[in-house]
């Protein structure tokens, strides 16, 4: 019987955010994706600095979302499923990453102050250029597109197995806790 461990919630998302944005980091520097890293994207939106941005995206990334907010609902749901076998959590993390990339990725420019559909198709590398900077010196962000399509022809695919070894991650840690 599978009960809900905050502990392990907590420990298995954080394991499972910096899993995921490690490999987020090694498909960008492997030609794979042109996404912008995770941090960026969530905190230009409230600051145009770069800096200031990686900074309040990196908490939010790491610590708000990827710990405490998905962190938890997984434990929820492993508790209302009652399994928290890791294929379970892979599971949730391939339905998770879907839901991302169909839903909340295309609708993003009409929330995020700094990113703009005309930043597409420029890039030097025969891809798209995700990041630019402005006339007043503030980042700005290449629309992702449906299920992240625009920001690499490899997104898609790595936006949903991203959100697959997250769940599987998080599964294995909640389950050799609890």
């Amino acid at each position: 019987m599978v009960e809900f461990d905050l502990v392990a919630a907590l420990v298995g998302g954080f394991v499972g955010t910096v899993v995921m944005t490690a490999m987020m980091m090694a498909s960008k520097k492997a030609g794979m994706s042109d996404m912008p890293p995770m941090p960026l994207v969530l905190g230009s939106m409230m600051s145009g600095d770069r800096k200031k941005a990686m900074g309040i995206g990196g908490m939010l990334h790491l610590i708000v979302m990827g710990t405490i907010v998905f962190g938890i609902g997984y434990g929820l749901l492993f508790d209302a499923l009652n399994n928290d076998d890791w294929w379970v959590g892979a599971l949730i993390g391939a339905v998770h990453g879907v839901l991302v990339g169909a839903v909340f990725m295309p609708m993003m420019p009409s929330v995020h102050p700094r990113m703009s559909k005309e930043l597409v198709g420029t890039g030097a590398r025969g891809g798209s250029q995700t990041e630019a900077v402005d006339a007043n010196g503030d980042v700005q962000l290449a629309a992702p597109g449906l299920m992240g399509a625009n920001w690499g022809g490899m997104t898609p695919a790595g936006l949903v197995l991203g959100h697959v070894v997250y769940g599987g991650v998080l599964a294995l840690l909640y389950n050799a806790i609890t």
